[in-house]
């Protein structure tokens, strides 16, 4: 399946801004481990499944070391120009792959829903002094903030697309 990484906007912020790079995954928890590689620090990280072609997605088994993972809803109910923000439901990989029902509901509702799993920790922060070579920098899709702000070893600005470092 494939799927595009959510970002944290900053540290704590239950915000969350849509990455830019396609990947695929084996599973939801796969995906998620594709895209801490490119976390901000400090920062928690999700992902978007993302299907081109309309339809229902096709049953996607969990493996054994997914099977019974649970994941926070992650819902962008704003359209593209909105970011995502947990909306209080849990869906988990029993049967399927919390992937697919994640899919199938984003056509019912019809706005975007992501999925970060229910023990998520942020991304390590460098300790000492932050250089500029290894900050990560994501760009908001939202105008919540109003502006730039700063965490510790990134940046957050609104009016775009996730651009984690690589």
């Amino acid at each position: 399946m494939k799927y595009f990484g959510l970002y944290e906007t900053g540290a704590n912020t239950g915000l969350y801004a849509l990455g830019s790079i396609e990947f695929e995954a084996d599973s939801t928890s796969d995906a998620v481990a594709q895209a801490e590689k490119s976390a901000p620090p400090g920062c928690r990280t999700g992902v978007w499944p993302y299907q081109m072609i309309s339809g229902t997605p096709s049953v996607v088994t969990p493996t054994d070391a997914e099977n019974g993972k649970q994941y926070h809803v992650l819902a962008q109910p704003g359209g593209a120009a909105g970011q995502f923000a947990g909306n209080g439901q849990i869906f988990a990989s029993i049967g399927a792959d919390a992937a697919g029902m994640c899919l199938s509901l984003q056509k019912f509702f019809g706005y975007r829903l992501g999925l970060i799993a229910t023990d998520a920790k942020p991304a390590p922060v460098a300790s000492g002094s932050a250089s500029t070579s290894a900050s990560a920098s994501v760009a908001s899709s939202g105008t919540a903030s109003g502006g730039s702000t700063s965490s510790s070893g990134g940046s957050v600005a609104s009016g775009g697309t996730a651009a984690p470092a690589a």
